[in-house]
């Protein structure tokens, strides 16, 4: 019996079910909802998660779907003053081997799905829920919850937690932890370039800077659209995490205003020309300090399951797809067991993905920065140019990551 269980259909979970089947590993993927897509808006894929795509043979359908944007452009988000310019495209490429991407989440997800299926090695379950599970010596025991039949019992030889920031195989394996509200939200919108003002049609992605907010906006969907992300601090702070969080177009639009008060009036204009909008509340978990966290005798996790971070650094699903791709590396070392494979797999994952948790979170106060901190930041910006910006640990430090000096 040597069954490979995955819980979960989102981006984590298909990304798992593709790389294990690069190295001719079947398995099956549970999704608890009645169809497979994705929720979201835009997303970047930096070089270190785009070398595991290429590596996976799916570059080529992304960059149809997705952009290359040409640079990223920083702005003081009180004055639109610049304050650094990192160039991307064919820079990017050069210096790790791989682009830096923006795409629309679900046609990432598509692509993923796409070729899955091709591979002929996973099959694909609907409206499975995971009821209850339990790791035994020689296999994990596993109870579904299916919406039109009765609860039914399986074995695998692994249980791979994929399931997002509320895991259940999280809560059944390791115990109930609790998500750490951020008190920031995420206001996401998508607009049609062509409707955009000439100077917003740009090809590169704008940061603005601002007292306890940021925005960022980008092309996806081949360029025809601009994702529009507006982060902002709040004094209300949700009890659970998710998208559509109880946010009427009033509470929206006042949330909006408050925090863009004082904000430049190219910004403003921007923000303004939306008429619908997302709300995220952003929560995570303090930095992982060990691989325990990540891997517990027969099941591990990845992705938000594993490590939930504030998107600040924008590798939330780049984490998740280097998860995917150092699990397979393990899992082909036939002449160790299960358990070590996963144990080997959290070892070589919890220190880098912590790191990136860290600097996450240390990017909310940069971004959102007042006073003589932002002074100095913005300083500090200037004089330090791209190199500032640009982020060698990150992008040329996996997956046959390379750095050209």
């Amino acid at each position: 019996m040597d069954d490979v269980f995955i819980v979960g259909a989102g981006i984590a979970g298909l990304a798992t079910a593709l790389s294990l089947g690069r190295h001719n590993i079947a398995t099956h993927v549970f999704e608890q909802t009645d169809s497979f897509g994705e929720v979201g808006a835009g997303i970047g894929l930096g070089p270190n998660a785009m070398r595991c795509l290429q590596a996976w043979g799916v570059q080529d359908a992304l960059e149809q779907r997705g952009f290359r944007p040409s640079a990223l452009q920083v702005f003081d988000a009180r004055d639109a003053r610049s304050l650094g310019v990192l160039p991307l495209a064919d820079s990017m490429e050069q210096r790790y081997g791989a682009p830096y991407l923006t795409v629309h989440r679900a046609d990432l997800h598509q692509v993923l799905l796409e070729a899955v299926k091709r591979q002929g090695l996973t099959q694909l379950h609907l409206q499975h829920a995971l009821h209850t599970c339990e790791p035994h010596a020689q296999h994990v025991k596993v109870v579904w919850r299916h919406a039109l039949e009765a609860n039914r019992t399986q074995t695998c030889a692994a249980l791979l937690g994929a399931d997002g920031i509320n895991s259940v195989v999280r809560q059944q394996v390791w115990g109930e932890q609790a998500l750490q509200a951020s008190g920031h939200w995420a206001y996401r919108t998508l607009l049609p370039r062509q409707a955009l003002p000439i100077a917003l049609r740009g090809d590169e992605m704008g940061l603005w800077l601002g007292p306890r907010l940021h925005v960022v906006h980008y092309p996806v969907r081949g360029g025809e659209w601009l994702n529009v992300v507006v982060l902002v601090e709040s004094d209300d702070k949700p009890t659970s995490a998710g998208w559509d969080m109880q946010r009427s177009d009033t509470q929206t639009a006042q949330d909006l205003f408050h925090a863009l008060t004082g904000t430049c009036s190219r910004l403003q204009d921007l923000v303004h020309m939306a008429e619908h909008w997302r709300a995220w509340a952003l929560f995570d978990r303090a930095p992982l300090q060990s691989a325990d966290h990540m891997a517990k005798n027969r099941a591990a996790l990845l992705g938000d399951a594993a490590h939930p971070m504030l998107p600040y650094l924008a590798q939330g699903a780049g984490m998740a797809i280097e998860d995917a791709h150092a699990l397979a590396q393990q899992w082909q070392h036939k002449e160790i067991s299960v358990e070590q494979r996963l144990q080997a797999y959290a070892q070589s994952r919890w220190q880098r993905v912590a790191r990136v948790q860290r600097s996450a979170r240390r990017n909310a106060s940069v971004f959102h920065a007042k006073g003589v901190l932002a002074w100095a930041r913005n300083t500090a910006m200037r004089v330090g140019g791209d190199s500032l910006m640009d982020m060698p640990w990150l992008y040329g430090d996996w997956c046959g990551g390379r750095v050209v000096t």
